[in-house]
């Protein structure tokens, strides 16, 4: 487990200087929480060198099952790191810091940051931060270690990593050399955006870290419309479909291989899933609005909710606009996600889309006993192999979504209630539980539910990134074994 310990102590590097970064903008607004980040940056310093200094003489490669404890070990240790400078700067307990800072760094959005009364600028942007290294780190974990694995049915593997320049026994760094200028280049891109239509600051970052992490926390509490500007919500669409669709198309679009982008059928399949619900949401904005709302702003609101949905991000244009959809309907949409290798949740288009051209198939058979048809199905791009991975996938997020269920239901007033917390919790759209659906005035602030119940949602935002398949491996001690 040396490489692992290696590996994280980079992690923990990040980490600190994101708290020294912090601190600057606590210095800058003469604001006395910058003692606490600097604090806690000589802390993970003094930590992360004293691993360094144990290991550094000692050879480690890191193999397949030191690949999945390592992200494992990131998951769930960032998030206590992370809660240290949240407690110590705002009035959240230790149990509630935690929470908010899972809730952060898995991208799923805030529970309880923006009802309290007062939030040191700093410990913001410290979330934000989080926020942003949680979708890179879901970005790594998929390329360099769940991808190569086949967890869960992940598409051509092998062919994949061959388009991306790297062998299926990926490295990390080689993984992060490759996704962190994508992904902080498509950051840079959208702040710069944000500055041209008058978005500045810290609020620039923040918005740009939502969008490319497809994350639900923003830096103002009003949300998009504390910005009004339609601008704003036109580059925000662009960024979420960044996000929310594959890191190597988009690579193959910058080196022009275009001819292997137009194969991905997945990623148009996210472009025009998008496209169909933003004006089927439109239409409906608009023949509610009576001719109050005009038609470019109902299409506008309709492609933004459709977006933010898909790709999990979780952020609505204005209050209400989830609201206005029939609850099913969304969160099917949220079960769905966007593609893989993205920073997008939910079991992804490509699994789904899998799934049903083999149910299709399995239900002409039933039809057509005698018939002679040729197998396509390998054809297409998806094994017999890794189409046992995908039903597996299928079948444990559904039966983890009833367990979770059982678990909270105590904690949750309707049946209603309990579900919308689970699948918001697993595809990473926590803004989704607070929308304003009928009834949900009674629902309980996240914040607000009982330790045990705080707990299991965590672990089903965890879950919701690493892939549960790898955890069910961990514990089992014949995969150890191997």
């Amino acid at each position: 487990m040396v490489a692992v310990a290696r590996h994280s102590v980079r992690a923990a590097g990040v980490m600190a200087a994101f708290l020294l970064a912090c601190a600057l903008v606590a210095a800058g607004g003469r604001d006395p929480a910058a003692v606490v980040f600097v604090l806690t940056a000589l802390m993970t310093v003094f930590l992360a060198g004293g691993v360094h200094l144990a290991t550094r003489s000692r050879a480690g490669r890191l193999d397949r099952v030191g690949s999945f404890v390592l992200l494992l070990l990131l998951w769930l240790g960032l998030p206590v790191l992370g809660a240290i400078p949240v407690a110590a700067t705002t009035s959240l307990g230790p149990m509630g810091a935690w929470f908010e800072t899972v809730c952060a760094i898995t991208t799923t959005g805030s529970c309880a940051l923006h009802s309290l009364d007062d939030v040191p600028r700093a410990t913001l942007a410290w979330l934000l931060c989080l926020q942003w290294f949680g979708g890179l780190l879901t970005l790594v974990g998929v390329v360099a270690v769940l991808a190569p694995a086949g967890i869960g049915g992940l598409p051509d593997r092998a062919a994949r990593a061959a388009e991306f320049g790297l062998s299926e026994a990926t490295e990390i760094d080689d993984a992060i050399r490759h996704v962190l200028p994508v992904y902080g280049g498509a950051t840079v891109l959208c702040m710069l955006a944000l500055f041209a239509v008058g978005v500045g600051g810290l609020d620039a970052f923040g918005l740009a870290s939502a969008a490319i992490s497809t994350g639900g926390l923003l830096p103002d509490a009003d949300g998009i419309a504390a910005y009004g500007d339609v601008a704003v919500k036109l580059v925000l669409i662009v960024f979420m479909l960044v996000g929310g669709t594959s890191l190597l198309w988009q690579r193959m679009i910058l080196s022009r291989r275009f001819r292997l982008a137009f194969g991905q059928t997945e990623n148009f399949a996210v472009l025009l899933v998008c496209g169909v619900v933003g004006l089927l949401v439109g239409a409906v904005s608009f023949r509610a609005g009576h001719g109050e709302i005009g038609l470019p702003l109902a299409v506008e609101d309709g492609l933004f909710t459709a977006v933010s949905l898909v790709t999990t991000t979780g952020v609505e244009p204005h209050a209400g606009a989830f609201a206005s959809l029939p609850l099913g309907f969304v969160l099917v949409l949220l079960c769905i996600g966007g593609a893989t290798f993205s920073t997008s949740g939910g079991l992804k288009m490509y699994r789904v889309g899998a799934a049903l051209m083999q149910s299709l198939r399995d239900l002409n058979r039933l039809i057509y006993p005698h018939a002679v048809r040729p197998r396509r199905l390998r054809a297409g791009g998806v094994e017999p192999q890794a189409m046992t991975a995908i039903w597996l996938c299928l079948s444990a997020s559904g039966l983890l979504i009833a367990v979770c269920a059982a678990m909270i239901a105590p904690a949750m007033p309707s049946f209603e209630a309990t579900y919308v917390a689970v699948i918001a919790a697993l595809t990473n759209a926590g803004a989704v539980f607070t929308a304003n659906w009928a009834g949900s005035s009674a629902w309980p602030d996240w914040g607000d539910v009982p330790d045990y119940a705080k707990i299991a949602l965590a672990a089903l935002m965890i879950l919701g990134r690493l892939e549960i398949l790898v955890v069910l491996g961990l514990v089992h001690f014949g995969f150890w074994r191997r």
